[in-house]
């Protein structure tokens, strides 16, 4: 499987020249080599396949043999994460990048133990940059501030449905979501934090019209449930 590497802006060339912490991985820590086949991506959708033509001591240039564009898919796959612990930060962001999740919204839910700071959203996107390159995406995760539970509900409409990850739900998720989601804009997952969604946020998630819903008779792990709701959701709307 070829390497990915992300760059700003993709050129519109023959030649790609790569540098900065790309370059200085590709040739430090993967050590490329002539003639190797690689992807670069803009994180936008568009990507090249190409051929490494030239290596310096900081930076390295591409010959392009293929291009090509990733469509945006649809509906949009949004997850409002309440924010985790810190030691499982990380393993939540990678799993719902390399589940396919569009947009994560990071959540100060009542009962999140870890708190969101002034560099939260740099270290955040620092790690969905790393597994957008490791699961092949040409489509970058988009990551936003923290959001209240009222401004959650502002991204709500009528082209959207927001579904509610509780234990204490009734409804399974595979009788909620149907065949009929997949010509929505958006689908809304909300994931709380470990102690879970208040009863309170409960509430106010209810009187907007969100659907509470069991994920399985287990209870996954915070950082967890996000990739299975996304799985389970990608599979019932024909998106896998």
């Amino acid at each position: 499987m070829l390497t990915l590497f992300l760059v700003d802006k993709l050129e519109d060339s023959n030649l790609i020249e790569i540098a900065g912490d790309e370059a200085h991985h590709a040739i430090k820590v993967l050590r490329i080599n002539l003639g190797e086949e690689i992807l670069i991506s803009d994180g936008n959708g568009n990507w090249v396949r190409a051929a490494v033509e030239k290596i310096e001591k900081k930076s390295f240039s591409a010959k392009v043999l293929e291009r090509g564009i990733q469509e945006q898919r649809s509906p949009k796959i949004i997850v409002v994460q309440g924010i985790p612990k810190s030691d499982r930060i990380k393993e939540a962001i990678e799993i719902l990048v390399e589940s396919g999740v569009d947009l994560i919204i990071p959540w100060q839910a009542e009962r999140s133990i870890s708190k969101w700071q002034k560099d939260s959203l740099r270290k955040w996107q620092v790690v969905a940059s790393a597994a957008t390159k490791q699961s092949r995406r040409f489509r970058a995760t988009e990551i936003i501030e923290e959001l209240s539970i009222s401004q959650l509900l502002e991204v709500e409409s009528d082209r959207s449905a927001i579904l509610v990850m509780h234990e204490s739900a009734t409804k399974k998720l595979s009788t909620t979501v149907t065949s009929k989601f997949a010509d929505l804009d958006e689908i809304i997952i909300v994931i709380g934090p470990e102690g879970g969604v208040s009863e309170n946020e409960l509430a106010q998630f209810k009187a907007a019209g969100a659907h509470v819903v069991a994920l399985g008779p287990e209870v996954f792990r915070s950082a967890h449930a996000g990739g299975a709701a996304i799985s389970a959701i990608s599979a019932l709307i024909g998106r896998w």
